[in-house]
């Protein structure tokens, strides 16, 4: 099997082929008849999306043709189709033809499945237009293609005092008379493996192909976890098997009624958890099941409505005097990005009405005490009245930090998602990909994104999909203040600055499974170290131990009885403080790395964990080549390595030292100013109204309606002509 590359690919003519099937030795057969291959010729096929090209061995016995789906397993294949093609020689000259047999029924179009590797399954299927194709796919992917259906939510209530939540819904099998309801599946969506079962349904024929199915399930019974349980119609078709059918809102009542009346849709629980039906930004049906918000008490849902009415009234005030918000992780804090680019804001462009969002009993209000008069408090009345007349929303972290982002329902969201937004980045990009947090439409995706270099400005283009001119390169605001401090008196000690990142797969697990890892072994290890211990004794240094944010429920778990080693919680000190005072930085794949690098100090990487890490999380950069710093791979090598730089006086090497010019493009302390100069430069683009493909988008009436009439192929197929025009 051989795999090459091919571009813009067009067919001479089809070859009429037949009686496409699956062997009993797992092979794939048809029959060729079509008296113009006469010569030599191969089977192709094509992955629709990429045109990566791949030869098939096969045999031939007479007009049969045999393909052994044996050639498929080893290989790394994701979910894709690939169209088949018979490349033969005609009238001396080679030509690529497509396979095709005419079909009459929905469910013939696939000939059955085999299984290859990693749970994935072989299915030779002919397409809509009775072309031969071949669909690589898991087992729900191919019930889902074989037998097309569709279920539509049509009623819903919720009698929150006994926990029962009723709803109706509608299904539609395509070409499939005869199947059966058997239950409605609640299923979790990052473990498919847990699920509930609800078989108390009432199913009535109300067509050929059509059912209408009345649920009612008392949700204090079933056993939740966090966080999103998606729900779906459980249906028997042939064989025994069984098609899991998602329930999708085509009514645009059902989605204000649940966005707007969350008192009567939300069950509340002795342990302060809270239950609720919700509509995704797909039109999903699903039920959330999570801790009830610090921000989700009455008198927060009142501050919203009083801010919408008091936004009615001034809306014409708002509209002549342009907003900017700016917040910061969780709008706990006032030391990134965001509080040094509004600091410039407050001191050199006082008359653009700018402010900064931040909860009142955050630590950090104390570094907003001169700028109190542009200074609102988090879900204040206040706050959410700017949010809602705000032309833009300026930040370190996404959009919803400076909204009480869990809170899914109300009628804030909705602003908040349509608000412009200037993303000035937390830390630079290379060592972690985060594109499918920041990608371009997706729900955090920047209207104007800032960064460093024409590096990072490349990996935004390239692994973003931005256009270079929603790109700025400024540099980050907070490198406007960064200076050298860790040689401010020859007498005072020494520090170190430990500074791991946090990981996806440990976020909110269980204490006892942190602990278990390999994170908290590791830097466990670390901290108990004698001879790290020794080290920073003899030589008057300390380690600064500064836990990520996302794993500050676990940090009672670090603990050492070092008097040279301190472990620091998030909002403690300020990380720019840390960084400015610390002679050496160790991390595995943070940001913070950057800046000391920044600020011409070495960097030593602790990646422990690197074949995980790279195989969940990943990285732009190449982490065994392209890093600006020693990398450590166990506890003890690092000791080592920390004591080769306390002898050499954290000297960095010369090294690392020449990669610094390719990864900063400015070191003059005028980032804030570019940045700012950037936002005026494009803000009448950045805050005009939305395109219309962009109000199709977060329409909810446009959308429910799409899905309600999406299954007509004439609509489906004038909404993809529609779009295609819009874009």
């Amino acid at each position: 099997m051989e795999w090459l590359q091919l571009k813009n690919i067009k067919p001479k003519h089809s070859i009429i082929a037949d009686n496409l099937f699956i062997t009993k030795n797992n092979e794939i057969c048809f029959e060729i008849n079509d008296k113009s291959v006469t010569f030599h010729f191969e089977i192709v096929i094509i992955n629709r999306k990429s045109k990566e090209k791949m030869y098939l061995d096969f045999n031939k016995m007479d007009d049969c043709i045999l393909i052994p789906i044996s050639q498929f397993t080893g290989k790394t294949l994701k979910t894709s189709r690939w169209d088949m093609y018979l490349e033969h020689v005609q009238e001396n000259s080679k030509v690529i033809s497509r396979i095709e047999q005419h079909v009459e029924s929905t469910t013939e179009r696939i000939s059955g499945k085999i299984s290859i590797d990693n749970d994935m399954f072989v299915v030779p299927y002919m397409t809509k237009d009775h072309k031969f194709a071949i669909y690589i796919c898991s087992n729900d992917q191919y019930l889902k293609e074989k037998y097309p259906g569709y279920a539509f939510l049509r009623k819903i209530n919720m009698d929150n005092k006994s926990g029962t939540l009723s709803f109706k819904t509608f299904i539609q099998m395509d070409g499939l008379k005869d199947f059966k309801v058997t239950n409605i599946l609640l299923r979790l969506r990052h473990d498919h493996n847990q699920q509930m079962v609800v078989h108390e349904i009432d199913v009535k024929d109300t067509g050929v192909n059509k059912k209408e199915i009345t649920c009612s399930v008392n949700l204090n019974n079933l056993h939740f976890q966090q966080f999103y349980w998606d729900v779906f119609v459980a249906i028997q078709v042939e064989n025994g098997e069984q098609r899991f059918i998602r329930i999708v809102n085509d009514s645009y009542l059902i989605s204000k009624k649940l966005k707007h009346r969350m008192l009567k849709y939300t069950i509340h629980t002795d342990d302060n958890y809270q239950i609720y039906p919700y509509i995704t930004m797909h039109g999903g049906f699903s039920i959330t099941y999570r801790q009830k918000g610090e921000y989700e008490a009455l008198k927060y849902k009142v501050n919203e409505y009083v801010a919408f009415f008091l936004y009615r009234i001034l809306f014409w005030y708002f509209s002549f005097n342009p907003i900017w918000l700016i917040h910061e992780k969780y709008s706990e804090t006032a030391q990134d990005n965001g509080f040094y680019f509004f600091k410039d804001c407050y001191e050199n462009h006082y008359s653009q009405k700018i402010y900064y969002v931040i909860k009142k009993d955050s630590q950090d209000t104390k570094n907003l005490t001169k700028y109190k008069k542009r200074v609102v408090y988090f879900m204040s009345v206040k706050h959410l009245l700017l949010l809602i007349a705000s032309k833009l929303i300026i930040s370190s972290e996404t959009k919803g930090h400076g909204y009480a982002w869990r809170v899914s329902r109300g009628v804030i969201r909705d602003y908040v998602v349509a608000k412009k937004f200037v993303f000035l980045q937390h830390g630079v990009l290379g060592l972690k990909k985060v594109e499918n947090t920041f990608k371009v439409n997706s729900a955090n995706s920047a209207d104007l994104f800032i960064v460093s270099s024409d590096f990072e400005k490349e990996i935004v283009e390239n692994d973003f999909d931005y256009h270079p001119k929603n790109i700025a390169v400024t540099g980050l605001a907070r490198w406007d203040v960064l200076e050298d401090k860790s040689e401010v008196s020859s007498k005072a000690m020494k520090e170190i600055l430990l500074m791991p990142t946090w990981r996806n797969w440990l976020e909110e697990v269980e204490d006892g499974k942190f602990m278990e890892s390999d994170y908290y072994q590791s830097y466990s290890a670390l901290l108990q170290s004698k001879k790290l211990n020794n080290l920073l004794k003899e030589n008057n240094v300390r380690l600064n131990f500064y836990i990520h944010p996302k794993f500050m429920p676990y940090v009672p778990h670090f603990h050492t009885n070092r008097s040279n080693v301190r472990i620091i919680q998030f909002g403690d000190e300020k990380v720019n403080e840390l960084i400015m005072r610390s002679s050496l930085l160790i991390t595995d794949y943070s940001s913070v790395a950057w800046e000391m690098h920044y600020l011409k100090k070495p960097v030593l990487f602790f990646q422990f964990d690197l074949a995980k890490y790279n195989e969940y999380q990943g990285a732009y950069l190449d982490l065994e080549n392209d890093l600006f710093g020693e990398v450590t791979y166990d506890a003890t090598t690092l000791v080592d390595k920390i004591e080769e730089y306390i002898h050499t006086n954290f000297k960095e090497k010369p090294i690392f030292t020449l990669k610094r010019n390719q990864y900063f493009k400015y070191n003059d302390k005028q980032n804030s100013s570019r940045i700012f100069n950037e936002i005026k430069l494009k803000e009448k683009d950045l805050v005009k109204r939305g395109d219309l493909l962009s109000v199709i988008r977060k329409s909810d009436l446009i959308q429910s309606t799409w899905f309600r009439y999406k299954k007509i192929r004439f609509v489906r197929n004038l909404g993809s002509k529609i779009l295609a025009m819009l874009k």
